[in-house]
């Protein structure tokens, strides 16, 4: 048996952990109450069993090329681990209920939890989005569990006693059950309400115990949950103390108010949209491969759009995907104005601009994502013949001449080809070139 795909990966991970779920509920329990399993409950025990030795399975398969370094040596530590590893794999594999049905024996299946916790902080390691989320959900589901398993101990301390509250007739198993639970979830918690208190030795051992136990978890609790907040808001917090610190520079310098209004403005646009973080410094955090990667992600469309570079090879496209540089117009900033020598190249990732003629009113075409301009100003140095100015918040893709040319003198074939597509398009002195995408204005 082996699992190629991630999503079946996963899916075997969840079935895992429902089986293991359902067996630390169930096992405690019956063995403290001593009902007769139902019918169901036989298959279930089945399909449990069959769950863990097609895990085995799964194990082994996936460790032939651990197997392999094994024969040509491999250092010992990872060769301890792996070993014991799946030898608690093969211990749960074994149908203890079908051997020792009305023993403690069957609870050392229980171990295979462990394996739980390993898939939990995989988890946790791959969702990077969601990791505190599941980071809370985990801590959740643990204190469950061993809410009920301490609430089973009591239980079992209890034997065929009563609570001291109780001066009815004997309590059914569920109740006995929930006031079990009652009082673990009141001694964790550190409330001890005294309602339900223990009689024999065994159970004041067994209550002080968890009482110690309830206090480590009460801190623990606090501890975790104050600091799972603190990092769901870190994005926050930054943009706060972004925010402070900008507050305190205009009051220093005596920014004007209409100025105030703009820059609270962008950082509040950089929030909403980017919650504050600046794609080249985080591009330029990773390293060379994972950085070439994400740039081919997502900036490859708008270089494969643009008529100048169709037909360009994988290698030319990364090359230029690394290059672009990223940057946010304000509404009504000039991206470019008439007259001015072109020198860069422009990709719309999000916004719209407009294409505004000589006389800084007639606006000529109109430009959203996706699109781009300023195209021709990488292969000639003349002057813009019109402007282009932002409706809206933009944020753009700058590919600059200097670049451009450095990055096009490694493919001279193509180079070529695209100084022939140039002249075709190169507008003529008294001919402006008719604005709009991929039309230099």
């Amino acid at each position: 048996m082996q699992l190629d795909d991630s999503r079946q990966r996963q899916l075997w991970d969840m079935i895992l952990v429902l089986s293991m779920t359902y067996a630390a509920v169930e096992m405690p329990l019956r063995l403290v109450l001593g009902y007769p399993p139902s019918f169901q409950l036989v298959m279930l025990d089945t399909a449990f069993t069959v769950i863990l030795g097609l895990d085995l399975c799964l194990q082994w398969s996936q460790h032939t090329e651990t197997r392999h370094r094994f024969r040509v040596g491999l250092p010992a530590q990872p060769r301890v681990v792996w070993l014991l590893w799946f030898s608690l794999d093969l211990l749960t594999a074994v149908p203890w209920k079908l051997l020792f049905p009305t023993s403690l024996v069957p609870l050392v299946q229980l171990m295979k939890l462990a394996r739980v916790a390993q898939r939990m902080a995989q988890w946790r390691h791959h969702e990077v989005q969601q990791a505190n989320l599941l980071r809370l959900i985990f801590f959740v589901y643990w204190l469950l569990v061993a809410a009920h398993c301490l609430a089973c101990g009591w239980l079992a301390l209890d034997g065929q006693t009563k609570f001291v509250s109780e001066v009815e007739a004997p309590t059914e198993g569920l109740t006995r059950y929930l006031r079990a639970l009652y009082w673990c979830a009141t001694t964790l918690a550190t409330v001890g309400y005294g309602d339900l208190t223990p009689t024999a030795n065994a159970q004041l051992i067994y209550t002080m115990v968890v009482m110690f136990l309830g206090v480590g978890v009460y801190g623990y609790m606090i501890g975790n949950v104050t600091s799972l907040l603190a990092n769901i808001d870190l994005a926050k917090s930054h943009y706060r103390e972004n925010m402070e610190r900008l507050g305190a520079f205009m009051r220093y310098r005596n920014i004007p108010l209409g100025l105030q209004r703009r820059l609270h403005d962008y950082y509040a646009y950089l929030w909403e949209n980017r919650l504050g973080y600046d794609e080249a410094a985080v591009l330029a955090d990773l390293p060379e491969s994972l950085r070439v990667e994400v740039a081919i992600f997502l900036r490859r469309d708008f270089i494969e759009q643009a008529p100048l570079f169709q037909g360009a090879s994988h290698e030319l496209v990364r090359d230029m995907a690394l290059q672009l540089r990223p940057t946010v117009c304000t509404p009504g900033d000039y991206i470019t104005r008439f007259g001015e020598e072109g020198r860069d190249m422009y990709f719309i990732s999000r916004g719209t601009v407009e294409i505004v003629a000589e006389d800084g009113h007639t606006v000529l075409n109109i430009l959203h994502d996706g699109d781009f301009f300023g195209e021709i100003a990488l292969l000639f140095s003349q002057p813009r013949t019109a402007s282009v100015r932002a409706v809206n918040y933009c944020d753009l893709y700058v590919l600059r001449k200097d670049t451009f040319d450095r990055v096009l003198a490694r493919y001279p074939g193509f180079a070529a080809h695209i100084h022939e597509e140039a002249e075709k398009r190169r507008p003529t002195p008294r001919t402006p070139a008719p604005p709009g995408a991929g039309t230099t204005p």
